[in-house]
Order: C-alpha cells, then sequence, then structure tokens
C-alpha cells in the first residue's frame, strides 16, 4: 500500500524545496554585493558580450586559481545577472537549497528517516557556511564543487543498490557497468576539480566510504577513478599550488593544521562571529568554552556507533584537507563540511536515546541561530553596497583626477567599505581602480561615507 502524509512523495520534496529557499529570504532579498570579486567580475562582464566575453582557459593550469569552469560561468552569470542583485542571489539560494535536496536523496538511500533527512537539509540551509556561500556570489567553486560531490554519491548509492540486488539473484555486474562507474566518478571528479582545487577531498572521502561502506565494491571502483583524476591534476598543478611565498594567504603551513581544524569545529557555535578567521584571535576562555559544542557530538556519535564517531572525525578532516594547511581560515572551506556533518549526524539520529537527539537538536538550533546572524550580515553589507557603489561612481565622476580617499562615519563600517573599494575598476562604466581606497587617517580623506553608504566630498559636509 502506499504511503501517504505530509512529508510523504513528491509533494513533500516540493513543499521542502520551498521551505529551503523561504529560509534564505535574507539572502535573496539583497538588494546588492558583498565584496570585492562580484563587483570585479560584473566590470569584466560588462566589457563584452557573447564570444568577446575574457572568458578563461581550460588549458592553462600554470595559473594559480585554475578554476576556469567556475570562472566562465561567473562571467555569464555576471552578464545576465549583475545589475539584477536579487535575482542573482535568488539563483545563489536555489542552488544551495538543490545541494540540500541532493543531501535528502543521500540521506534516504542510506535508510534514514525522511523527517529526518529533512531536518538533517534545513540543519545545513541554516549553518554559518551555507549562509556565507549561498549570500556571496563570490562562492559559486563552493557550490559547485559541493553539489558535483553530492551528485556522485547519490549515483554511487544507485549504483550500490543495483549491485546487491544483483548478487542476491547470483548475478554478476558486467564490465560495462564497472567502466560506468569508473567513467562518471572520474567525469563527476574533474568537473568539481575545475571548479575549485578543494575538490580534492572528494577521491579521499570515497575512499572513507569504501572503508565504511557495503557493498564496497563501488565505493572503491569509484575512489580509484576519482583518484586517477586527482593525481593526475597533482601532477600538472602541484608546483604552482605550492609556488605562493609565505606572506601569501595561500601559503602552504603544515604547522597550521592543528589550529584550522580547531577553528572549523567550533565556529558553527560562535555566535556573533561573522567569519572563522577571527577565531584565531578569540581568547582561550571562548575557544574551551565553544569546545564543549563538538565534543558534545563526538559524544553522541561514539554512542551511535564507533563507525559514526569515524566517518564524523575522519570525514571532517578528509573534507576539509585541502585548505587545513592554508595560513588562515574561510567561511566558505567549510561548506563542504557542514553537509558532511549534517549527513552524519542524521544518520546516527536513530541509534540514539531522547538525551541525544535533545543535544543534537539544541546544538544544530544554535548553529541556526549563528546562520541566521551572518545572514542578516550579508544583507546589510549589500544594502549599504547599493548604495555605495553608485554613489562613489558619482563622485568619480566629478573628480576625473586625483586620489579618493575614503572614511566611513561608521567606524564599524571599515571592513565592509574596504571590501567593496578593493581594485574594482569600475562601475557601470565608471572608471575606479586604483586611485579608490580607504584613508588610513579622517584627516588624509577626500570623501566621508555617510551611515546609508552615500559617498560625499569633505568640504561639502557641514
Amino acid at each position: 500500500m502506499r504511503k501517504t502524509g505530509s512529508l510523504d512523495g513528491w509533494r513533500g520534496t516540493v513543499a521542502l524545496a520551498v521551505a529551503l529557499f523561504a529560509a534564505q529570504a535574507a539572502l535573496w532579498i539583497n538588494p546588492g554585493y558583498f565584496s570585492h570579486d562580484e563587483l570585479q567580475w560584473g566590470a569584466r562582464a560588462a566589457v563584452g558580450s557573447g564570444r568577446s566575453l575574457p572568458f578563461l582557459s581550460f588549458t592553462d593550469w600554470h595559473t594559480f586559481q585554475f578554476r576556469p569552469l567556475t570562472f566562465n560561468l561567473w562571467l555569464l552569470l555576471s552578464q545576465s545577472l549583475f545589475d539584477s542583485p536579487r535575482l542573482f542571489h535568488a539563483l545563489f539560494a536555489a542552488l544551495g537549497a538543490a545541494n540540500a535536496l541532493l543531501l535528502v536523496k543521500v540521506l534516504r538511500a542510506a535508510g534514514c528517516r525522511r523527517a529526518v533527512a529533512f531536518g538533517a537539509a534545513l540543519a545545513f540551509t541554516f549553518s554559518p557556511s551555507a549562509a556565507w556561500v549561498h549570500g556571496w556570489v563570490g562562492c559559486l567553486a563552493d557550490l559547485l564543487w559541493v553539489g558535483l560531490g553530492l551528485a556522485l554519491v547519490v549515483f554511487l548509492q544507485h549504483c550500490a543498490a543495483a549491485e546487491t540486488r544483483d548478487s542476491d539473484a547470483r548475478s554478476t555486474p558486467g564490465p560495462a557497468g564497472t567502466w560506468a562507474i569508473a567513467a562518471v566518478a572520474a567525469l563527476l571528479t574533474a568537473l568539481a576539480l575545475l571548479s575549485k582545487e578543494a575538490a580534492l577531498s572528494i577521491p579521499a572521502l570515497l575512499g572513507l566510504a569504501a572503508v565504511l561502506l557495503r557493498p564496497p565494491r563501488v565505493w572503491r571502483l569509484a575512489a580509484f577513478a576519482s583518484g586517477a583524476v586527482a593525481v593526475l591534476y597533482l601532477a600538472l598543478r602541484l608546483e604552482t599550488l605550492t609556488a605562493p611565498d609565505a606572506a601569501s594567504s595561500y601559503a602552504v603551513q603544515f604547522g597550521a593544521l592543528p589550529l584550522r581544524l580547531g577553528e572549523y569545529a567550533l565556529f558553527p557555535w560562535a555566535l556573533g562571529m561573522q567569519e572563522v578567521a577571527a577565531m584565531a584571535r578569540a581568547d582561550p576562555a571562548k575557544w574551551l568554552r565553544l569546545a564543549l559544542a563538538p565534543l558534545a557530538v563526538a559524544l553522541c556519535l561514539w554512542r551511535a556507533g564507533p563507525r559514526f564517531l569515524l566517518a564524523g572525525a575522519a570525514g571532517s578532516v578528509l573534507a576539509l584537507g585541502p585548505v587545513l594547511v592554508l595560513p588562515t581560515s574561510a567561511n566558505q572551506y567549510g561548506y563542504g563540511l557542514a553537509a558532511l556533518a549534517c549527513g552524519v549526524a542524521a544518520l546516527a539520529w536513530s541509534r540514539l536515546g531522547r538525551a541525544g537527539k535533545l543535544t543534537l537538536a539544541l546544538l544544530a538550533l544554535v548553529a541556526a541561530v549563528h546562520g541566521l546572524q551572518i545572514q542578516n550580515r550579508m544583507l546589510e553589507i549589500g544594502r549599504l553596497q547599493s548604495v555605495f557603489s553608485p554613489s562613489l561612481a558619482a563622485q568619480a565622476q566629478a573628480q576625473p583626477q586625483g586620489p579618493i580617499r575614503l572614511w566611513p562615519e561608521r567606524e564599524e563600517h571599515a571592513y565592509a567599505y574596504a571590501r567593496l573599494s578593493h581594485e574594482v575598476p569600475s562601475w557601470r562604466g565608471v572608471a575606479l581602480g586604483a586611485r579608490v581606497s580607504l584613508a588610513e587617517r579622517a584627516e588624509q580623506a577626500t570623501h566621508r561615507i555617510a551611515p546609508d553608504g552615500r559617498v560625499h566630498p569633505i568640504q561639502a559636509l557641514p
């Protein structure tokens, strides 16, 4: 007999999709942008149309940020949507919701109850890293590589289920199935790596799945094919990836690994903190208080079964692997970790008693509040940018020569304006570039930025 209910069938999926999108309202009503990245790509997309756009080559792997799939899509999207920020943000919120729905499919195929899988999808969407990635157009790469990784898992679960049926029927999967598994794993890994270097985590996570899951053959095949692509990628790119000097934010520092891991482990519950990098400046007492949260999660996973703790601990390290050796943390780097953590917690849920379930639910709620704080911060900065950039361009037109040194009247906005004015070549055809920057001191400023984002010449102020 077919089951009915509010969470069953396609109606439940549609309802969840609507809920996931609505949960990100503060992101898709945003009238502006967050940082210089979006403004730079908007200016780049404005220089041409169609084939005249400055597309990036798929063979120039000596470029440090070799992300041609991400950058070319970003260029096309900027050409179409940059002048309509709300549509741009709505697309990103929809892509984020799609990744959450993929997580639901993964959990359902793994035997998770629908309500629990839906709850995990909501927890993922509300998480601080997801709020950051879904709200910042500069994080397209993270949306892509995590989405491709989740899609690969969905495919492999389907193959594993088919292999189990074949095994029950005492038939042996043919070579065509083997080649299909390897080909799809290789293709999706390659696309993910063309989106972002962080996709090197995919073959490592598949290897962990081969250890933990049954039947292991499908996962071993996928890990081998995905790993082969990763080895080829590193053979072409390793010298470039390790080239930055110690002063670069991409320099390799193996000694930073424990600190980075601690920052990402604690950040979901660091209420009021906008960026994970600020954890490095937090006092030890705050670290100790926040450490109670991941320790509580670890205890819950242990109570559910050692395999869950292994999946959570080892999976977290592997999901973060490529970024743990960087000298600084970033919210977007934790996006894959957020999906994995929510997934493992959901799978452990049915094995927990009331106390364990209550613990996970409360921790998810705290993380969701943190995510909402970041959503609201994104909205605040977007509103400022929607006023600041056109006002700055108007002042640049009025003063076509000489430096423009900015000083925000509200000190707490200085960091936002430093990002929004950093190396932005133009705004709607008005040249900006290096002559625009924040002043080091108020007396050096040529222009002030009012609390609402408007830019005024110093002499025009009362």
